[in-house]
C-alpha cells in the first residue's frame, strides 16, 4: 500500500490496553521482571510509532519500495502505546481509497515485506518465551495475553497473535482497540468476515467515530465481497459527521483537528470506492462530484474520479480529471497523479 502524509499522536502519554497493576503474583521479584518486560514491549513499540512517524513527515519517493504493514500493524499492538490518527496533508492508502483500476499491481506485488534481523527476531522469541511461561501459570492474564500478542504480531505470526486476541477480548470485551487490532490481524490471515466482525464491534464500543477502525471495516467488507454493507456503514458515518460527530478523541492537538477536517473527505473517497465496487458507478461519480465541488482545491476528488471515468472508457473527461489533479497536488504528489493517467 501506498501512504503518503503526516501520523498524528492521538493522545500525548499513551494509554495502556490493559492495567498492570491487575496482574498479581505471590513473588515480587517474578512479578517485577515480569512488568518491566510489559514496559519494555511499550517502549519498544512507542520508539518504532515515533520513527514512523519521522519517516512520513518527510517528502515521499514513490519509486522506493514501500514496507508492509508487518511493521506497523503491531506498534504496540496498536493498542498498549495509543493509536496515531491519519491526519492531512496526504493521507490515503491508494489500495483503500480510490477505486479499484485494472493493470494496478496487487498489495503482493506492491509490498516489500519488512524482515527482522537475527537480533531482533532471537529478542522477541524470547521476549515471547517469558510471556508463554507466564500464561501457564495464569492462561487469563491481561498483561501477559497483551504482551504476548503484541509479539507474535511483530514477529508475523498473526494466527497466534489471534488466538491470544480473542482469548484478551474476552477478558476485557469493552476495550476497542483490542477489537481494532483483532481486524486488523484477521485482515492479514485473510479472515475477512472475522475482520469485518472485530471491526464492527470496536466501532460500536467507541466513544466517537474513530476513521482507523472505519477505513478497516470497510475494507474488510469489501473483500468480503459486501460491499452494499460497506456503503450503508459509510452513509451512516457520513450522518453521524453531519450531525457533529467528531473522530477520535477529544484532544485538541492542532494534529488532530487537523485529521477531523480531513476525515470527512477520507470518508467520500471510502464511499466512492465502496460505490464503485459494487458497481454503482453513477453513484460514486456523484460521491466525487460533490466531493469536487465541496473541495474544489482537493486534488483527491479529481484522481478519483479520473480513475473511475478512465475504467469506464470515458477517457478525455478522465483526462481532464487528471489535469486538474495534477495542478492540485502538491509537488510529492504530482508522481502518483501521473502513475494513474499514464496508465
Amino acid at each position: 500500500k501506498v501512504a503518503f502524509g503526516v501520523l498524528g499522536e492521538r493522545t500525548k502519554k499513551a494509554p495502556e490496553l490493559t492495567s498492570i497493576s491487575d496482574r498479581k503474583s505471590n513473588d515480587p521479584v517474578l512479578d517485577s521482571q515480569f512488568l518491566e518486560k510489559v514496559e519494555s514491549v511499550r517502549r519498544s513499540a512507542i520508539l518504532q510509532k515515533k520513527a514512523e512517524e519521522d519517516r512520513i513527515y518527510q517528502p515521499i519517493d514513490y519509486d522506493t519500495p514501500i514496507e508492509s504493514e508487518q511493521k506497523t500493524i503491531g506498534l504496540g499492538l496498536k493498542v498498549g502505546v495509543g493509536v496515531a490518527v491519519l491526519v492531512f496533508g496526504l493521507v490515503f492508502a491508494l489500495g483503500d481509497f480510490l477505486p479499484s483500476e485494472n493493470g494496478l499491481p496487487s498489495d503482493g506485488d506492491a509490498v516489500v515485506k519488512r524482515k527482522l534481523s537475527e537480533k531482533e527476531k532471537s529478542s522477541l522469541e524470547a521476549t515471547f518465551q517469558h510471556f508463554e511461561e507466564t500464561l501457564t501459570n495464569s492462561p487469563t492474564d491481561p498483561s501477559a495475553l497483551e504482551g504476548a500478542a503484541v509479539t507474535l504480531v511483530n514477529l508475523g505470526e498473526y494466527e497466534r497473535a489471534s488466538s491470544l486476541l480473542e482469548k484478551l477480548i474476552k477478558e476485557r470485551p469493552e476495550n476497542s482497540e483490542a477489537y481494532r487490532l483483532l481486524g486488523e490481524v484477521k485482515f492479514e490471515i485473510k479472515d475477512y468476515e472475522g475482520s469485518a466482525s472485530a471491526y464492527r464491534t470496536s466501532l460500536s464500543n467507541c466513544k466517537s467515530l474513530d476513521f482507523e477502525v472505519l477505513r478497516g471495516l470497510t475494507n474488510a467488507l469489501l473483500a468480503a465481497k459486501k460491499p452494499d454493507e460497506a456503503v450503508q456503514v459509510l452513509l451512516s458515518s457520513r450522518d453521524r459527521i453531519n450531525a457533529g460527530d467528531n473522530f477520535g478523541s477529544a484532544d485538541s492537538s492542532d494534529k488532530l483537528n487537523e485529521a477531523n477536517k480531513n476525515n470527512p473527505i477520507q470518508v467520500e473517497l471510502l464511499l466512492g470506492k465502496a460505490y464503485a465496487d459494487w458497481g454503482h458507478i453513477s453513484d460514486a461519480v456523484a460521491v466525487y462530484n460533490q466531493l469536487i465541488s465541496k473541495y474544489p482545491n482537493d486534488f483527491r476528488g479529481y484522481l478519483a474520479k479520473g480513475i473511475i471515468l478512465k475504467e469506464n472508457g470515458k477517457v478525455g473527461e478522465a483526462e481532464r480529471m487528471f489535469i486538474q489533479a495534477r495542478f492540485f497536488a502538491p509537488e510529492n504528489a504530482k508522481k502518483l497523479v501521473d502513475r494513474y493517467s499514464r496508465r
